[in-house]
């Protein structure tokens, strides 16, 4: 009876052994499963750029000449955008710069103007500030504005200071579509300033 006795008080202790152990284990492994990694956290992002084209608009200046040649043919006259506008050139800016959750920022920008009737290429290069206050869901309004100094190419030391405008539409923080008004303020032909209105489209990296 003795020897039962020791036996079931061996298999007993055996048994709690075991359970501690195995008790044991597991909540080292559960600590080990919820400790986080240091190097997995998200590391914030400053960095953006944006690189756009537009193109300068100036008035149709045969508007007229379209209309009487509809009404000589007996033809019914339906205007179209192009009868009012025309495409004048070409526009290519690159910028870099800060953010602050994507609706704030600053940034350094350089480019190339061409305009077409004044025949001028300049380069363009300034600095700028951007607001991107949210009207609808994934789509906010996009505010910037610039100044700096533009270089004509090609004329000798035909430079002076630059500004630039922009109004326009940005999607999901990347897309956007725009209008810049833009001045360079030195004389050209018998121009004192020359300036440009331009529609045109850009894309923004806010994860740089």
């Amino acid at each position: 009876m003795a020897y039962n006795f020791k036996t079931v008080v061996s298999c007993l202790l055996f048994l709690t052994s075991f359970y501690c152990n195995a008790q044991d284990d597991e909540k080292k492994e559960t600590v080990f499963i919820t400790q986080s990694d240091p190097g997995d956290k998200a590391v914030p992002e400053f960095y953006f750029g944006q690189l756009s084209l537009s193109t300068p608009l100036r008035g149709n200046p045969y508007r007229d000449e379209i209309r009487a040649d509809y009404a000589a043919r007996g033809e019914e006259y339906k205007p179209t955008v192009l009868d009012y506008v025309l495409p004048n050139g070409l526009s290519a800016h690159i910028g870099f710069g800060v953010h602050y959750k994507s609706w704030i920022g600053f940034s350094t920008n350089t480019g190339i103007d061409w305009i077409a009737t004044e025949k001028i290429v300049a380069a363009p290069v300034y600095g700028s500030i951007f607001f991107t206050p949210q009207i609808w869901e994934e789509t906010n309004l996009y505010l910037q504005g610039g100044y700096g100094y533009s270089f004509a190419l090609g004329r000798g030391d035909l430079s002076g200071a630059y500004q630039k405008y922009r109004l326009g539409l940005i999607f999901d923080n990347t897309g956007s579509i725009f209008l810049d008004v833009s001045m360079s303020n030195f004389p050209l032909h018998e121009l004192e300033k020359v300036g440009a209105i331009s529609l045109g489209v850009a894309i923004t990296n806010f994860g740089l």
